[in-house]
């Protein structure tokens, strides 16, 4: 099985996560954290910078579950590839079965890391982002880098 590690945020992970089909497997899903609003004001959008790179050609899905203000449900989730030679997430697909809210952006940094956008309300809402990767693309330790809020969702980093 896997061994418990903690980030640099101090959120518990377990990685790798071993699975047992026809040959052993590896993949990892990470908690990077409980994300709440700002507070107050117009900004909005949290931008989340993480330490993955935009050219590791690995294929990676984020997830949020969470509440929004209103009784709003969040859930969604964002999958793509962090392919080499191009200039924004490869091949990018937003799903929501949510009512509103979560994950809303994604994009590369200027310093050419991931940025994952959540919509949050000003009060009132959070919910947890989940990283995961496996098989061949399997990336056992990405973490928040940094973060930021901004009535803006694109451009921050």
């Amino acid at each position: 099985m896997g061994s418990t590690r903690v980030n640099a945020q101090g959120f518990e992970a377990t990685a790798p996560i071993r699975t047992y089909l026809s040959s052993p497997i590896s993949g990892s899903r990470i908690n990077l954290g409980f994300w709440g609003a700002p507070g107050g004001g117009s900004n909005t959008f949290l931008h989340l910078k993480l330490n993955l790179p935009d050219n590791g050609n690995v294929m990676v899905k984020f997830e949020f579950n969470g509440y929004y203000y209103d009784s709003y449900n969040i859930h969604n989730s964002v999958t793509f590839y962090t392919y080499h030679g191009t200039n924004s997430p490869y091949v990018p697909s937003l799903v929501n079965w949510g009512e509103q809210g979560g994950i809303v952006n994604y994009y590369y940094s200027s310093d050419n890391k991931v940025v994952i956008v959540l919509n949050t309300s000003a009060d009132y809402t959070g919910g947890f982002l989940y990283c995961q990767t496996g098989r061949s693309h399997a990336h056992h330790s990405i973490e928040v880098a940094t973060y930021s809020s901004s009535s803006s969702n694109s451009g921050v980093y």
